[in-house]
C-alpha cells in the first residue's frame, strides 16, 4: 500500500493575461523533506511557492497538507511559515515583537509567546535578549530573525522563497550551512525556491528542476547530477554546468562537430557504442571534472586554450575545440601547456540528448 504524500499537488496550472506560468504541476513530498524549486527566473517556481502559501490561487488543480484539502484555504487558516525574499521585517518592532507577531496573531497567551520566541531565537543562533530593529542588524541577523519569525509558529510547512539572495557570496555559503543545520533540528517540512543551483545542492534532500513553467525532474541532488533528463538540466546543473557539444553521428566510430571537423573518440563515445544512427544530431553533456588535457593522442579532440581561471584550489580552462568552448576543471597544480592543446573525456559512455527535443537519449549498454 502506498503511503499518501505528506504534501501533494496534483495538477496545478496558473496562467496571467494569457501566458501559462505553470503546466499542471505534479509534485509529491514527504513530510520532513527539504526540497529544492531550481530554475532560471521567470520558469514558475515563485508562483508554485505563493500557490503553496495561499497567497495565489491556481487556475486548476489541488493541493493537500497532511491530507487536507488547502487548495482554496486563506493563508492565515494554513499554519504555514512564509520568509521572504527581502525578509519582510516591521522596520517599527524590536526583533522579539518582530517574532512574536505570528503568535500574537494567532491569540496565543504571553508567557506562552515569550517562550516561543525564546526558542526560536536560539534555534536560529540569536541571542534572546535582543531589544535592537531591523536596521540595526546586519543581513544575516534579518534573515535570522524572518526564519525565527517563521519558524515560532511552528509550522505544518516552511517556505522559503529565494533566501539567501540578498548576502554576499561569504555569508550565503555560511547561512546555507546553517539553513541545512536548522533543518536538521527542526525536521520541519521545507520548500525552498532558488536559481542558485549551488545551493540547492548543498540544502536540499530533493531537487525539483522547473523551465518555462513545466517540472523538467525531481530527483536526489546527487541523481539529478549524475542522470539528469534533460539537457537544460544538465547545463544548468554543476559548477561550472555540464558543457554541451553539439554532434552529429558521422559514421559508427566518429562524430561530426560544429564546423566540419571530425572527432574519433574512444569506443565507449563512439555513436555504434550509443546507439546512435549515422547523420543523428545529438548534444553531448561532459563534465568539466571528468575532462583531462595533454599532447596529441588517438581519441583528443584538438583544441586550443582560450583562458585559465584560477579559484583557489583548482584551475577552470576553457578551451576552444572548432566552434566550440568547452571548460576542464583541473587541481590548482596540475600544469597546463599550450596554448595547442587536446582535450580527452572520461572512458566510460557519455550522456547523449536529442537536438531538437532536449530529451535524454537511452543508453544501449
Amino acid at each position: 500500500m502506498t503511503e499518501t504524500p505528506y504534501l501533494s499537488i496534483r495538477s496545478v496550472g496558473k496562467s496571467y493575461r494569457g501566458v501559462t506560468a505553470l503546466h499542471d504541476i505534479d509534485l509529491d513530498v514527504e513530510q520532513g523533506a527539504f526540497v529544492a524549486l531550481l530554475g532560471p527566473s521567470g520558469c514558475g517556481k515563485s508562483t508554485l511557492l505563493q500557490i503553496l502559501a495561499g497567497l495565489l490561487e491556481p487556475d486548476h488543480g489541488e493541493v493537500r497538507l497532511a491530507g487536507a484539502d488547502i487548495t482554496r484555504l486563506p493563508p492565515w487558516k494554513r499554519n504555514i511559515g512564509l520568509v521572504f525574499q527581502n525578509y519582510a521585517l516591521f522596520p517599527h518592532l524590536s526583533i522579539r515583537q518582530n517574532v512574536r507577531f505570528g503568535l500574537d496573531m494567532m491569540g496565543m497567551g504571553a508567557t506562552e509567546a515569550e517562550a516561543r520566541v525564546d526558542e526560536a531565537l536560539a534555534m536560529v543562533g540569536l541571542d534572546p535578549g535582543l531589544s535592537r530593529r531591523p536596521d540595526e542588524l546586519s543581513g544575516g541577523q534579518q534573515q535570522r530573525v524572518a526564519i525565527a519569525r517563521a519558524i515560532a509558529i511552528r509550522p505544518r510547512l516552511l517556505l522559503l522563497d529565494e533566501p539567501l539572495s540578498n548576502l554576499d557570496a561569504v555569508l550565503r555559503q555560511k547561512v546555507r550551512l546553517e539553513l541545512r543545520e536548522l533543518h536538521n533540528r527542526t525536521g520541519i517540512t521545507t520548500i525552498m525556491v532558488t536559481h542558485d543551483q549551488a545551493e540547492a545542492l548543498a540544502t536540499a534532500d530533493r531537487i525539483a528542476v522547473m523551465e518555462a513553467g513545466r517540472l523538467l525532474q525531481y530527483e536526489a541532488p546527487q541523481g539529478l547530477y549524475r542522470n539528469p533528463a534533460t539537457a537544460f538540466i544538465a547545463g544548468f546543473i554543476g559548477n561550472p554546468a555540464a558543457n554541451l557539444l553539439p554532434v552529429i553521428a558521422h559514421d559508427g566510430a566518429s562524430w561530426s562537430l560544429p564546423g566540419g571537423a571530425l572527432w574519433q573518440p574512444d569506443a565507449a563515445l563512439s555513436p555504434a557504442r550509443n546507439g546512435v544512427a549515422t547523420g543523428a544530431a545529438c548534444r553531448m553533456a561532459l563534465r568539466p571534472e571528468t575532462l583531462a588535457l595533454g599532447p596529441a593522442a588517438p581519441g583528443g579532440l584538438a583544441g586550443r586554450i582560450a583562458a585559465v581561471e584560477f579559484t583557489g584550489g583548482e584551475h577552470l580552462v576553457h578551451v576552444e575545440a572548432g566552434q566550440t568552448r568547452l571548460s576542464v576543471r583541473l587541481p590548482a597544480g596540475t600544469p597546463i601547456e599550450g596554448p595547442d592543446i587536446w582535450l580527452f573525456p572520461p572512458k566510460e559512455g557519455p550522456l547523449l540528448f536529442d537536438a531538437n527535443t532536449g530529451r535524454r537519449l537511452p543508453n544501449p549498454n
